[in-house]
């Protein structure tokens, strides 16, 4: 029947809201919005349906409309109304006994024994159990009759929001559920074409005047190139396009509505041809197919959107007297032909009222015209009433089913493809316009970190300027009420506000019995984290935008607080004085508030510990780092509703301890975070601290004395102890909430201070003063300061890994020691008799304590080397003595990080020793931060990183010199240093950027992309131009490219009233100065590779441009920018109008996001995060231990070998992972999926090892985007597997890709470039293509390997394809290096060596031949090319007595005449 949907096979665990879901995309049901399931046995028709009108209704519908509409429908009570009725029938059950029932109390009792789907559920409650009675429960055959409900006001607002969508290109394309019907309806032909298997496209061609590296600085195909293909093979024939649309424009109107209305007619017959009369061949290849079906699909993303805004009436809202009718709301709707229709909403539907609304004569009449119309969907009254919506609505769901088809069929390659074809969409032809190809570019859509880069599509429109992309911005009045009621976050509906703290503290005390239970707990935690990160984006951004006010109006701007969605906001700056902390100043709190929610996540991972934290973020925003926090139950309801207990809250107070909050502490911080309990002073500021705070307090004209300078009585004072044990940071608060839970804020630290960052005097190890006395380059470079007093360096700590680290390599030493010990005890004792066993196991158990004993020695004060704490000296002579050793320990750690960790690191670069090379500043972030090393020693491991290149240089020289006979295999990277000082400097940049942005937002003046652009123009460029320079450039602009009047033409900045002055400047070498400040500052370091005076060819522009880009939340438009050259910096903070920068505009400035750092984030640092249209959040921490331990599990079944068993719990944890996340896009699954892949390629499966891996690649760029280092370690996964199985085209793509990702994130000496190009030129080899292979090995060579060996080889390589091509003398000259380098890093003696030196041989025999070959062939030539002249000389003296001869003739014949 016509309202029946079949559906597929079903699971019991299966959600109704899945259901729901998969209704919303079928025809005549998507715009569905208020209805119910209701269980239904034996469904036979579409007349068991009691909700569905009458047959010959049905009949008459149009085409798209839902069978359940018009006035025969039945539109049914809320079940939640309904139980009013039910507690009167019961009431009036026993007075009725005798009467009869009327249809309306059958009709009643039917419905109450309905059984209706719980809508925030799953069916398995309605199974049918074979207990054997009968029963009505789920079973096979079963089906869910669709009931209309009622609606009221904020129903007709979903459903309106419904229809919007739908009309905006979202037109639903399937007429079943069922995916074998889907089937059946596909052509015959189709389906013989897909049963053939396409035979294996060419490998890539490189042709010969083409350079085998990408360009990098053309970000224009920065998608193109990231995904491994080859931009000419889809953009060459744009010439031709836009010299067609040229002509177009130059025709008359009258000629172009003719061509229109013939493409139009021909657009669907074209592309039905295409799709079922074998348009697409099997043999086209990848790029032509989508050159033909992209084009298509812009022209009918068009059709797929309804010219139809829908808006709220100006007679809305209805008076009272109509609502109390029945009226809920009005509205207006322009159809497309222009006619404006007022629509009246009811609680049954909507139909035409008689109002109208013709300017200047506006009537209200909402009582039903003479046609209403009357439908329970609004859709359907549209229908119902329009001819012309009704043909619109047709062909969008036409054009719906055609791009369905198409996107079907380019779609074939995984999830990563399609990625790939969203991006490269706006490329094609085919968009009419501007809007539509802005609005249908859904890439932001699909990834969930913004990308650096947005694609900017080539739109063929009659708009004029379109420089300033105003033709991209389309009108409509549904977007401006959503902005004008937009709730920023606030579910305005729910009645109260969410309490946040409540719901996650519920979630975790949620029961762990069984797993069942720590899953369900898991989603609940990821679920109500989810929702508060979104919630605290919308917040931020409201408050940026001044849209919430503070609670506190009448403070300084940047002391202003918000409480906004239950969520308290405030800025990271110094508290003031009254606040208790020990770092002073702006800068160190910003740095608190970063370690603060570092701690908070330590915690949150520990699962319950009895101390609870709430939930934190922090984001930083134009300039601007909020705190947002839960709210702590009690804390604003004054001091009686909360409780501290430990820690101290004001100045001067002194600190309260509580002996059960202590024992938490030591339960859980000191056992797990190997954290030492000490004695601190209950007064722990000195007095002269004490002193300062109080003259300054007094100094404040808002000072008022109560006569008391003591916190507490003096009685109070004299009973308390002078000391107290700790078991926490000095300023960590213990404080129970009105809940009776223990929460602790201002975790600052879970590690001591960083002695290497503490001046010697005040008890630091002094390396960096040792450092400065032994470097002149330091002591004459005033940009580093000469001592470390820096309020920010207080809060410098070690990082936990490096107190591991530490803490391991002390209990292996001692271990060690006791083996020594106890062997030489056990030889001592040979000769005596052995002991009794319980003697020995007494002892083993002594030995045991000793151990704990000595562990428990090895925890670390947090507590020491803080400035301005009064010492013990005096008040407790042992714990001031302890306090020492503590300190003692601390310089042993810091040493151990200076001396061992970070050369370590320097050494495993140099010898490749790690498993995964980091690609750019977040994998080097993550790889120091593994091993212990804070990024403020990026300068440390710049420095000997110099010194390393520094060797090598000289090694090489003394090689040359003959002054030694050997070299090392390995030298230092160029890369790494590169690598450093880039990311050195992005950082630097982000705190100067960060002090423009913050002034200039604040202060609301000038234009933030003109700032932005202007800064990033300075960091991407060697010099700025000259007047003269510039007026040159701006000569030669394009069409396209506006000129400064045009510019300064977009918007007004200021009346000329209030200048605002003393705004620093933004010229590149104001912008340079502060940045090197900054890193001299940071890492105590100089730049030598950047903003040099002699110009440097290893700095690498693209890279420091994306990483800025990455660290401040900038996007930018997908353009080809003259970098490393001379730029224009415009100064854009006098708050004149907008002017020229160069080589980037205040209008390749796309928008700027928030930084998100979550204190339940599965990784540790900012990340960019959406806003609008959809909101992107970082994956979070999955709170499933099963889920890591399966894991963890797969791993050593793998390394076991067990392959069966690791492939089953990889598949194990990544079905947990997902059931937590709802996604297989997170982190925790793609591992799994990596894992399952390389378990696969080991058992032999490459061709299923690389369906895994491409489904990871999918993932994994979903998540992170197409540039990230996890994507490229991937790409080099996929191309071993498709070699592997055969595919060696794709697999060249897929290495493509990883060398351009690698040269643009990295920069063109990345370490793995070399190896990349001779893995590819290898490939080639093996195809016997030796032009391209030897072109890629010459490649290989003309980079800087770090690896001497690698270079042997490639040498190598390139021998024996020269000899291929018979170029025996290059083939000598490489083979010869080879054996040299064979010879001088491992020895003449070597296998590879002798090997070489075999083939040398080899070559030169045959270069001897071939060159003798070539001798005689060139003398025999010689001798060819002269008898061939000799002839040619006879045959030309032959002819030329012919000629004479003629003339003779020719002579004696005129003679006779």
């Amino acid at each position: 029947m016509d309202d029946v949907i079949p559906l597929p096979p079903i699971r019991p665990e299966e959600p109704v809201q899945s259901i729901r879901a998969a209704l919303s995309e079928i025809r005549g049901y998507s715009h569905l919005t208020n209805y119910r399931f209701v269980l239904e046995n034996g469904v036979t028709s579409a007349k068991s349906s009691s909700s569905s009108s009458s047959s010959s209704t049905i009949l008459s519908l149009p085409t798209g409309a839902s069978p359940y509409t018009g006035l025969d429908s039945v539109i049914s009570t809320r079940v939640v109304v309904k139980s009013f009725l039910q507690d009167g029938l019961e009431l009036n059950d026993d007075s009725a006994n005798n009467k009869t029932t009327t249809s309306d109390d059958k009709e009643v009792k039917v419905e109450v024994e309905e059984m209706v789907l719980d809508e925030f559920g799953d069916l398995s409650a309605l199974v049918a159990h074979d207990d054997g009675e009968e029963n009505n429960g789920l079973k096979d055959g079963s089906g869910f009759r669709i009931v209309l409900e009622r609606y009221d006001i904020a129903l007709i607002r979903d459903h309106i929001v419904r229809l919007r969508s739908l009309l905006d290109g979202n037109a639903p394309n399937s007429i079943t559920l069922d995916e074998k019907e889907e089937k059946s309806v596909v052509p015959k032909q189709k389906q013989e074409k897909e049963s053939i298997k396409a035979p294996p496209k060419d490998m890539p061609v490189f042709p010969a005047g083409k350079s085998l590296s990408p360009d990098i600085y053309d970000l224009k195909k920065f998608f193109y190139y990231a995904c491994g293909e080859d931009p000419t093979l889809y953009l060459n024939d744009s010439s031709d396009t836009c010299t067609g649309s040229t002509k177009e424009k130059s025709t008359t109107t009258k000629n172009k509505k003719k061509n229109g209305k013939k493409r139009n007619s021909n657009t669907n017959a074209n592309t039905n041809n295409l799709l079922t009369e074998g348009g697409y061949t099997d043999d086209i290849s990848t790029e032509q197919l989508m050159k033909q079906i992209i084009p298509r699909l812009n022209e009918i993303e068009e059709k797929t959107r309804v010219v139809c805004n829908i808006c709220y009436s100006g007679f809305h809202p209805p008076p009272q007297y109509r609502q109390f009718i029945g009226d809920l709301a009005y509205l207006e709707v322009t159809l497309p032909d222009g006619e404006l229709v007022s629509i009246s909403a009811t609680s049954l539907g909507f139909y035409v009222n008689r109002s109208t609304l013709t300017k200047g004569d506006y009537k209200f009449n909402p009582s039903p015209a003479a046609t209403p119309c009357f439908s329970h969907e609004l859709l359907d009254c549209l229908l119902l009433h329009s001819k012309s919506f009704c043909d619109s609505w047709n062909e969008a769901l036409e054009a719906s089913e055609i791009r369905n088809e198409l996107m079907a069929k380019i779609n074939e390659d995984g999830p990563f493809h399609s990625f790939f074809r969203v991006a490269i969409r706006g490329d094609f032809p085919g968009y009419k316009k501007a809007s539509v190809a802005a609005a249908s570019e859904g890439i932001d859509a699909l990834i969930q970190i913004p990308s650096w880069l947005v694609p900017v599509p080539r739109v063929q429109s009659e708009a004029e300027n379109s420089w300033n992309r105003n033709c991209e911005h389309v009108y409509s009045p549904a977007k401006a009420e959503d902005d004008i009621s937009n709730s920023f976050g606030v579910d305005v509906r729910g009645g109260s506000l969410r309490d946040w703290n409540e719901e996650l503290q519920v979630a975790r005390e949620m029961p762990m019995g069984s797993l069942l239970e720590r899953i369900e707990r898991a989603r609940v935690l990821n679920k109500v984290l989810t929702d508060f990160g979104e919630a605290i984006l919308l917040g931020v951004k409201a408050i940026s935008d001044g849209q919430v006010t503070p609670m506190n109006p009448n403070e300084p701007l940047r002391s202003q607080v918000f409480l906004h969605n239950n969520i308290f906001f405030s800025r990271a700056v110094d508290a003031g004085l009254e606040t208790f902390k020990v770092a002073k100043g702006d800068k160190a709190a910003r740095k608190s508030a970063s370690r603060d929610l570092h701690c908070l996540g330590a915690l949150h991972r520990m699962e319950r510990t009895g101390l609870h934290t709430l939930a934190t973020v922090v984001v930083d925003y134009l300039g601007s780092r909020f705190v947002c926090q839960s709210i702590l139950p009690g804390i604003l309801s004054g001091e009686k509703t909360h409780t501290l207990l430990y820690g101290a809250v004001e100045t001067g107070v002194p600190l309260v301890w509580d002996e059960e909050m202590h024992e938490l502490f030591e339960n859980t911080l000191g056992k797990g975070f190997m954290i030492a309990t000490r004695p601190m002073p209950r007064q722990p500021l000195t007095p002269k601290r004490i002193a300062e705070i109080e003259d300054a307090k007094r100094a404040s004209p808002l000072f008022v004395g109560n006569g008391n300078d003591k916190p507490v009585d003096d009685e109070t004072n004299d009973s308390l102890s002078p000391t107290i044990d700790l078991c926490a940071p000095l300023e960590a608060k213990g404080i129970r909430g009105s809940d009776q839970r223990k929460y602790v804020l201002d975790m600052t630290r879970l590690t001591p201070r960083d002695a290497n960052w503490v001046p010697k005097n005040d008890g630091g190890t002094g390396k960096w003063d040792s450092h400065l006395e032994t470097n002149e380059a330091f002591v004459s470079n005033a940009r580093i300061p000469e001592n470390l007093y820096d309020e920010e360096w207080t809060l410098a700590v070690l990082r936990s890994e490096l107190v591991s680290n530490y803490a391991q390599m002390k209990m292996a030493k001692y271990v060690q020691e006791k083996k020594e010990k106890d062997s030489t005890a056990d030889d001592n004792d040979k000769s005596k008799e052995d002991k009794p066993a319980e003697t020995d196991s007494a002892e083993k158990k002594d030995m045991s304590k000793d151990d704990i004993a000595y562990l428990n020695s090895l925890r670390f004060n947090v507590n020491v080397f803080l400035p301005e704490i009064q010492t013990l000296e005096g008040i407790d002579n042992d714990a001031f003595e302890q306090i020492k050793k503590d300190e003692e320990m601390v310089r042993n750690a810091a040493e151990y990080l200076w001396d061992n960790i970070i050369p370590g690191v320097t050494r495993e670069i140099r010898l490749a020793t790690v498993h995964t090379v980091p690609h750019d500043g977040k994998s080097l972030t993550d790889f120091i931060h593994q091993r212990g090393i804070n990024c403020r020693y990026l300068g440390r491991l710049a420095k000997l990183a110099q010194m390393e290149e520094e060797k090598d240089r000289m090694q090489l020289n003394s090689f040359k010199n003959n002054q030694v006979s050997k070299l090392d295999r390995r030298k230092m990277p160029l890369f790494w240093l590169e690598l450093l000082e880039c990311e050195m400097v992005a950082r630097a940049a982000k705190h100067v950027l960060d002090r423009y942005l913050s002034f200039t937002n604040c202060a609301n003046v000038g234009s933030l992309s003109q700032l932005v652009a202007s800064f990033l123009c300075a960091l991407v460029s060697e010099g700025e131009e000259t007047a003269a320079q510039t007026e040159k450039r701006m000569n030669k602009l394009g069409m396209n490219e506006p000129n400064e009047d045009e510019l300064s033409g977009l918007t007004i900045f200021q009346t000329g009233q209030d200048v605002v002055t003393n705004i620093p400047l933004r010229s590149r070498r104001d912008v340079w100065t502060e940045i090197e400040d900054e890193i001299g500052r940071r890492f105590r370091y100089s730049l030598t590779i950047f903003n040099r005076v002699v110009p440097n060819d290893r700095t690498p522009y693209i890279p420091l441009l994306r990483r800025v880009c990455q660290r401040n939340g900038i996007r930018m438009a997908a353009k080809n920018y003259d970098v490393g050259s001379k730029c224009l910096c415009s100064d854009s903070g006098s708050g004149g109008p907008v002017v020229s920068s160069y080589p980037i505009s205040a209008l390749d400035i796309i928008d700027i996001v928030p930084l998100m750092k979550h204190a339940a984030a599965h990784s540790e640092g900012f990340v960019a995060c959406g806003v609008a249209p959809t909101t992107g959040l970082p994956a979070l921490h999955i709170s499933l231990p099963d889920a890591r331990a399966t894991l963890e599990s797969a791993h050593v079944y793998h390394n076991k070998k067990m392959l069966s068993r690791a492939l089953d719990f990889a598949q194990e944890a990544a079905m947990l992972y997902q059931r937590v996340c709802d996604t297989p896009a997170h982190p925790g699954v793609v591992r799994c999926i990596d894992l399952m892949g390389s378990i696969l390629y080991d058992a032999g499966e490459p061709a299923v090892a690389a369906a895994n891996a491409g489904r990871a690649l999918g993932f994994q760029t979903q998540i992170s985007g197409f540039d990230s280092p996890d994507v490229i370690n991937l790409h080099f996964v996929m191309f071993q597997c498709l070699l592997a199985a055969g595919e060696a085209s794709k697999a060249i793509k897929h290495i493509k890709a990883a060398i351009y990702l690698m040269e643009l994130i990295g920069g063109k000496n990345h370490l793995e470039l070399p190896n990349a190009y001779h893995k590819i030129g290898t490939v080639y080899h093996g195809m016997n293509d030796l032009e391209t292979a030897l072109r890629f090995y010459q490649k290989a060579t003309s980079l800087d390997s770090c690896d001497r060996l690698l270079e042997a080889m490639i040498s190598k390589s390139s021998a024996l394809v020269l000899a291929g091509v018979g170029n025996f003398k290059l083939a000598v000259v490489n083979e010869k290096r080879a054996y040299q380098l064979f010879s001088v890093l491992l020895g003449e003696n070597h296998t590879l060596a002798k090997q070489s030196d075999q083939a040398l041989n080899n070559f030169a025999r045959a270069a001897v031949a071939h060159g003798t070959l070539v001798v005689d062939k060139q003398k025999k030539q010689k001798e060819e090319d002269a008898a061939e002249a000799i002839a040619f000389e006879m045959i030309t003296e032959e002819v030329a007595e012919e000629v004479k001869k003629r003339k003779k003739k020719n002579k004696k014949k005129k003679g006779k005449k």
